[in-house]
């Protein structure tokens, strides 16, 4: 008979599997949000130096997002499901014989769920909103023809694809003001500026001889190559950021949706929240937090933080009270124990 896997294998090859959904949910959302804007509408804005009206024209509410709260809530679901597998059936608690299962609807887990998801996608929408004001008020400075600032903000369209490439629909204010950089070290023709964009680590280093032969040359490079160049950039960094959002997010999710199950189990009398343990396990390799590594194997009771070496609290791995330094592309998971015995103190 085959060995049943163990927990640690089971939940990181869950984990495993939920990460790309996540990915795949946020990667859709912005291919929609680019394939259905108004070009028009969106240049109108952009003439009236009206922000919220830009918004507007590229429909960037919360309901663009759809798919991806879809697959985080599926990742919260499986959290708690991986939780639910630990309430036992009979416990000291109740003379119940029947299998606890995680309820969703549950308004512990429904308010969890919401304020989740609803942090999450309020986020990004008012990051790309900052975003968009940025790229507006260049382009206004810089006296830029009002359709080429909009088709910057959502890219352009690939004639072989027939998808926009490139803008800035995605990505974070940080990641948009380095698309603007390299479009303006570009544009200066000045060596000095040009030579920066080699120091860009996500660029598409094949464009880097005509850089290398337009500084040698003393020539600018034509517009039509700077755009290819900045939509090649800006397409790295919104991979990038699909990567992220969907590792912290998964992993948030996945940890939250735990806490609220054995929270459910707990309000139903199922077990006692002083038997229920929660333990730390980091993922150990080279880029692993120092602070994660001190606390893998760390455990802790139900309603405890786990403290790390920079003095973060944190309720579970991923948990937003850390901050950005604990969170980010955090790849540890915490795995729910009950120890019947603790109650025996």
């Amino acid at each position: 008979m085959a060995k049943a896997p163990s927990a640690k294998a089971r939940i990181r090859g869950l984990l495993d599997k939920l990460e790309p959904d996540v990915r795949k949910a946020f990667m859709e959302s912005i291919d929609e949000l680019k394939s259905n804007v108004s070009i028009r509408h969106l240049e109108e804005a952009l003439k009236a130096g009206d922000v919220e009206k830009a918004a507007r024209a590229i429909n960037l509410d919360s309901t663009a997002y759809r798919a991806l709260t879809k697959a985080v809530d599926g990742v919260f679901e499986s959290g708690g499901d991986e939780a639910a597998r630990k309430v036992p059936k009979v416990s000291p608690n109740n003379g119940s014989t029947a299998l606890f299962r995680f309820d969703i609807q549950h308004p512990t887990a429904a308010d969890d769920l919401r304020s989740n998801s609803s942090n999450l996608i309020t986020n990004i929408v008012e990051d790309q909103r900052n975003a968009i004001r940025e790229v507006l008020a260049n382009g206004i400075a810089q006296g830029r023809a009002p359709r080429r600032t909009a088709l910057d903000i959502v890219g352009r369209i690939n004639p072989v694809t027939l998808k926009r490439e490139g803008g800035i629909v995605g990505l974070t204010s940080p990641q948009a003001r380095y698309v603007e950089s390299m479009r303006q070290r570009l544009l200066s023709g000045d060596p000095k500026e040009m030579a920066k964009v080699f120091d860009m680590s996500r660029r598409d280093k094949r464009f880097d001889r005509a850089i290398t032969k337009a500084i040698e040359s003393g020539q600018k490079l034509e517009q039509a190559t700077i755009d290819r160049m900045t939509m090649r950039y800006a397409d790295r960094l919104l991979l990038l950021r699909g990567e992220t959002i969907a590792r912290t997010e998964t992993m948030t999710a996945f940890n939250r949706g735990q806490m609220s199950a054995m929270q459910q189990a707990i309000s139903e009398g199922r077990v006692s929240a002083a038997v229920v343990v929660k333990v730390w396990h980091a993922f150990i390799d080279e880029r692993t937090r120092f602070t994660h590594r001190l606390l893998n194997k760390k455990a802790v009771g139900f309603y405890d933080k786990f403290v790390t070496a920079r003095g973060a609290q944190l309720l579970h791995p991923g948990d937003p009270e850390g901050g950005a330094d604990e969170i980010v592309c955090c790849r540890c998971w915490m795995e729910t124990k009950i120890d019947f015995l603790a109650d025996l103190d």
